[in-house]
């Protein structure tokens, strides 16, 4: 399985935030220029696999993003969509022992959520993670 640490890891080896600035879970200081990884709230069944759990060939996280910016719009879009673009361009990314095989995204670009009560500006990204099974069949042996 695939943490929400190992996410955020490889959020922040894209350069679009500082890694200080990357968090998960919760965003603690609420810092400018941060980006946070949520799991998504609402749940889907798990997915069934035709001849037992030995044949899932991948495993899937459901995350949310937060593009906590800046006051510029123009500064915070951009933010936005580069982590957007990056996502979505992901391809067979390694990170902690894990093979990201691709990222489906939720929609069509990245949703403007408004400001903060500090008036920073944020954008939320939804999207979906397929993972590689390798990984899976080496934790299962592990459990």
């Amino acid at each position: 399985m695939i943490l929400l640490c190992d996410i955020s890891d490889y959020i922040a080896s894209l350069g679009i935030a500082k890694k200080e600035h990357c968090y998960h879970g919760i965003m603690p200081d609420k810092e400018e220029e941060s980006i946070g990884t949520y799991p998504q709230k609402r749940g889907r069944p798990p997915d069934m696999v035709i001849g037992g759990l030995e044949n899932k060939s991948y495993e899937t996280r459901e995350l949310s993003f937060l593009v906590h910016w800046n006051h510029s719009p123009t500064d915070t879009e951009k933010a936005a969509f580069n982590l957007y673009h990056a996502l979505r361009d992901t391809a067979n990314a390694k990170v902690n022992g894990h093979t990201i095989a691709f990222v489906k995204m939720s929609h069509e670009e990245p949703i403007a959520v408004g400001a903060d009560e500090k008036g920073v500006l944020e954008y939320v990204i939804e999207c979906m993670f397929y993972i590689r099974a390798e990984q899976i069949e080496k934790e299962e042996r592990k459990g």
